[in-house]
């Protein structure tokens, strides 16, 4: 079985997401959806430490609700397969995970448009 590890400090986030989650994916892939903002530690030096534990074949999709300049580029920078700024589309995420997981048939069934938080944007 495939694992989603969903990292943030607001539990009602992570409640929404698991919900959301284990209602359009049938078989969770392994994936991490880990928050930007976390109480002790930047969510990119945990990315960093899965790296550098041999982890980085593990997709990473950072979420984040700040506004701050140059995040999305740090994001990008550690690899990352998605960035995604809170408020998001549930369907957007779950194109994201579809294709950070390569699955485009998965991806071509989420939102009509591109998602616009991709890290090319």
């Amino acid at each position: 079985m495939k694992k989603i590890l969903v990292v943030d400090d607001d539990p009602n986030i992570v409640t929404a997401l698991t919900v959301r989650l284990q209602a359009a994916v049938t078989s969770p892939p392994d994936l991490i959806l880990l928050d930007v903002c976390l109480p002790a530690v930047i969510g990119f030096a945990v990315a960093q430490r899965l790296q550098e534990l041999g982890l980085e074949r593990i997709p990473v999709i950072f979420i984040t609700a700040s506004k701050k300049e140059g995040l999305r580029a740090a994001a990008k920078d550690l690899g990352a397969a998605g960035y995604l700024e809170k408020p998001y589309e549930s369907g957007e995420l779950l194109a994201m995970i579809a294709q950070a997981l390569g699955e485009p048939e998965r991806a071509a069934r989420g939102p009509k448009s591109a998602p616009k938080n991709r890290l090319t944007n």
